[in-house]
């Protein structure tokens, strides 16, 4: 269901974009949505006349549902209050299905989509999340209020707005405090820019006067080591806690008024079918863990499922063994009243729901050794089957627990492969840790199953081992979506994330022909794993399709003890894979728990905060620039809901980008759309072609244009000349599975350019580059698949048509064709596609195409065979 609901009408546009776009051609909601602004006199912060044919912009300044809004309005127009949604009847049976999706009572709706298949089917839980009467100022509006009535602008405590960028900018660019002092005292900036703030005793003053959140508190405790000394005692140390209040934490979350519209505050039960059988998993609100949850508690209150994250990381650029966690939240409380994000008060239940870290943490917060699982009792012997287990319990751990304390040894604490620790969950209301270890896609998968495991075994199965899986890995075709290993993969040292899956894209196309059938089937079901693993969106169905991937690899992984790779598959990383599925149900998609957030966090919450002190009492300094982070980014989020069209990046740090970083912004000016670009349907090309005039012999379109179809009976001359483009940018439109976004293709036709010596030195020799792409070749039939309609083709050559052709609204592409999509008796292996260039009487086969047939580029990978040839 949508959360863009337009607050005039019943219509919920599925995206920001949509709401905005309808409240501008809607009469009736654009007229209230006009009057709501001149009743606050919103946008007139220097308390001039309102105008009354100012445009608004797309998000509002303050909630226009405010029922104690006294504020005097057109009488004709009005401020509606809060549109009523009648509850639905609770569904507490725990039946997998809605009893009636059809029944309105039910408050079972379909989505307002143009594709019928696209419906979804929506059972809300009856009585959970339901606000209190009063609804209060949120803490933006109230600043707001108080800026108002001091006549301030919004980016007080700053004298203008340049000058709150000018100290944005310093704040995020992870410079010290010295260079920051050296660069507010040059001549230039004192003189030119002249900021208000001329060092920065005077800039962090005015940063420490931002509104901030929950605050830090430090306490002071004693530990016992494990170091003796000379005497033969313990060593103890004083150590340093800094800390917040988990629940302030939580209340300036719900109640932050950026989240307005993104917030549930009750589960929902959402399926693709109206009789219940396909049901859709998501955000958290779609699992069953927040349905059975709500129903424990009493009638009405809203449930906040905590995610608590902790990751150790070693900061290399401290002296001697320091180690640091990025600050977690954590919450045991019962229901706690908190205002939101639409306003309302509503009784709010923190409850721990997930879990996020690596393994060893997982096994440390779960109590028991790193041999065992985290979720669940199992023998180690069967730990790679799909055998079944018994979950772990936390009043049974604890009992054990607290009898190993007292001295008894329970024969169940070493059943149970546990360790004696003194859980931090035991006194959490309502808390289960076992079932809150979620999937880590990151460590699991990708450094696990793949790195670790399949891409190792696959490698030893391969005829040449390692240097001709290299071999084979440097001779890929090139993508723009794709890193090229020109080195191979046995000479990388330092793997991350991005690295694995680009080996994973293409890994299959390089063992293909080159192992044993069974290798192949087995590496095939672990990345069909992988890869639905990743969905953001799935279904009863989807879950099928993975759960089938891994049956795949688990009736073919005997070939590798079969070429005595493998003695056995007791891994705990296998046997963890067992527990994708029932998370994915009671927790919703593993993508919203993978451990990439929390790598992220080792830079921009520990070492940058390090890197920003003077080395001494560094907790208490990084704690100090963490607030200071926090009230800036919290700033910024205020003046995008205060001022129209304000925008600013506030989602990373700027003054330190790692690899993977640095390589998403080279792709991003390859596949953004700059301003000097046209804008088609569909996709963009430049305003004015790269190369202009160039004749018909140097494209080699002689003796293959027929432009009768296009513009008629006119042929081209040895003296016709074209525009020709470099490349072509599309969109493509989001698959709610795989990205919520639209995702940029780029398809290039680049001759090559030799290496030339010039003033300026060698200019290094750039290889052609020639996108194969899918074709629209003939209308798509709904029983053929995805692909049904579709051809592949190798693009030649971008042109724009010269007028003396005629008039044609399209680029046009010169294109070699590729032999149809079809699959032999020998591709079922891989299940990929064998094509081959089409040819006709020993000639390549070519046409001209407008570019609006091209649906998006492809990746095509080379049929080594057997062996790679020396060539």
């Amino acid at each position: 269901m949508s959360s863009h609901q337009c607050p005039y009408c019943p219509k919920a546009p599925p995206t920001a974009q949509g709401l905005s776009s309808h409240l501008a051609q809607s009469q009736r909601c654009k007229a209230k949505l006009a009057a709501f602004y001149k009743a606050r006199d919103l946008l007139n912060v220097n308390n001039e006349p309102f105008d009354e044919d100012v445009e608004m912009g797309d998000q509002l300044v303050y909630a226009p549902n405010d029922p104690n809004s006294d504020l005097e309005s057109n009488p004709n127009v009005g401020l509606d209050p809060p549109i009523a949604i009648p509850m639905a009847e609770s569904n507490l049976s725990g039946d997998e299905g809605p009893t009636d999706l059809n029944t309105h009572s039910r408050r079972a709706s379909v989505e307002d989509v143009e594709d019928e298949e696209d419906a979804q089917y929506i059972d809300d839980f009856a009585g959970a999340g339901l606000p209190h009467a009063e609804r209060r100022q949120s803490n933006f509006e109230h600043h707001f209020g108080s800026q108002r009535e001091d006549g301030d602008a919004p980016w007080v405590p700053f004298e203008s707005e340049d000058e709150w960028e000018l100290a944005r900018w310093l704040m995020k660019s992870g410079v010290s405090q010295k260079q920051m002092d050296e660069f507010l005292k040059l001549n230039k900036i004192k003189n030119g820019a002249d900021p208000d703030f001329h060092n920065v005793r005077a800039l962090l003053k005015r940063i420490d006067a931002l509104p901030n959140g929950p605050d830090w508190t430090c306490t002071s405790f004693r530990v016992q080591g494990d170091v003796v000394d000379a005497n033969g005692t313990l060593k103890t140390e004083d150590v340093e806690l800094w800390h917040r209040n988990p629940v302030e934490c939580i209340k300036e979350l719900m109640g932050n008024p950026a989240f307005k519209g993104k917030q549930f505050y009750a589960p929902k039960r959402v399926y693709r079918n109206a009789d219940g059988t396909n049901r859709e998993y998501s955000e958290m609100w779609t699992g069953d863990w927040w349905w059975f949850m709500q129903m424990e508690l009493p009638d009405g209150v809203t449930i906040a499922p905590v995610i608590v994250s902790s990751d150790k990381t070693q900061l290399t650029c401290f002296a001697g063994d320091k180690q640091a966690w990025p600050p977690l939240i954590g919450a045991g409380t019962n229901g706690v009243d908190m205002q939101c994000a639409d306003g309302f008060i509503r009784t709010i239940y923190p409850i721990l729901a997930s879990y996020i870290a690596d393994y060893p943490e997982q096994c440390l917060v779960a109590c028991c050794k790193e041999s065992a699982c985290p979720r669940c009792i199992v023998n180690p012997k069967e730990r790679g089957a799909r055998l079944f287990s018994d979950s772990r319990d936390p009043g049974t751990t604890i009992r054990i627990l607290g009898e190993k304390a007292n001295g008894e040894n329970p024969p169940e604490f070493d059943d149970h492969s546990l360790r004696a620790i003194n859980p931090f969950w035991a006194d959490l209301p309502h808390c289960n840790i076992f079932t809150s270890i979620t999937p880590d896609i990151l460590h699991q998968l990708h450094k696990g199953v793949f790195k670790d495991h399949i891409s190792s075994w696959a490698t030893e199965a391969t005829e040449g081992d390692e240097g001709e899986v290299d071999a084979r890995f440097q001779s890929m075709s090139p993508h723009p979506s794709l890193r090229h290993f020109k080195r191979g993969i046995s000479l990388t040292t330092q793997w991350t994330g991005t690295e694995h899956k680009n080996m994973e894209k293409v890994f299959l196309t390089v063992l293909a022909g080159a192992t044993d059938p069974a290798v192949i089937r087995a590496v095939r079901g672990a990345l069909d794993f992988i890869y639905y693993a990743h969905f953001e969106t799935h279904t009863d169905e989807s879950l099928g399709l993975l759960d089938t991937a891994w049956l795949t690899f688990h009736d073919n992984k005997h070939i590798f003890e079969d070429l005595e790779i493998r003695k056995h598959f007791n891994i705990r990383k296998l046997h963890n894979i067992k527990h994708y599925i029932d998370v994915i149900r009671s927790h919703g998609t593993a993508d919203g728990f993978n451990t990439e957030a929390t790598e992220r966090l080792h830079i921009d919450l520990a070492k940058m905060g390090y890197k920003a002190t003077n080395k001494k009492e560094f907790i208490k300094q990084m704690t100090i620039w963490l607030r200071r982070q926090e009230a800036i980014q919290r700033f910024c989020l205020y003046l995008q809901w205060a001022v129209p069209g304000y925008t600013a990046e506030i989602s990373k740090n700027d003054g330190e980008v790692d690899k993977d970083e640095e390589e998403d912004e080279e792709e991003d000016e390859v596949n953004g759309v700059a301003a000097e670009d046209e804008v088609m349907e569909g996709y963009t090309v430049a305003k004015k072609p790269a190369l202009r005039n160039v004749s018909v012999t140097s494209i080699h379109l002689s003796s293959f244009i027929d432009m009768e179809p296009l513009v008629g009976n006119i042929a081209p001359s040895t003296a016709s000349t074209f525009d020709l483009y470099k490349q072509v940018r599309f969109i493509l439109p989001p698959i709610p599975e795989v990205t919520s976004k639209p995702t940029p293709d780029v398809v290039h036709a680049v001759r090559a350019a030799p290496a030339m010596i010039t003033s300026q030195g060698t200019k290094q020799a750039v290889p052609g580059q020639f996108s194969t792409v899918l074709v629209q070749e003939s209308p798509s039939i709904a029983a053929g698949g995805p692909l049904s309609g579709l051809r592949v083709a190798q693009v030649r050559v971008i042109f724009k048509l010269p007028a003396e052709f005629g008039q044609y609204n399209h680029p046009l592409a010169y294109v070699h064709w590729y032999t149809p999509l079809r699959r032999t008796p020998n591709d079922l292996d891989t299940n990929l596609f064998t094509i081959s260039r089409s040819s006709h009487n020993h000639r390549q086969r070519a046409s001209i195409i407008p570019v609006a047939k091209i649906m998006r580029s492809c990746h095509l990978a080379p049929k080594f065979g057997h062996k790679i040839p020396s060539t």
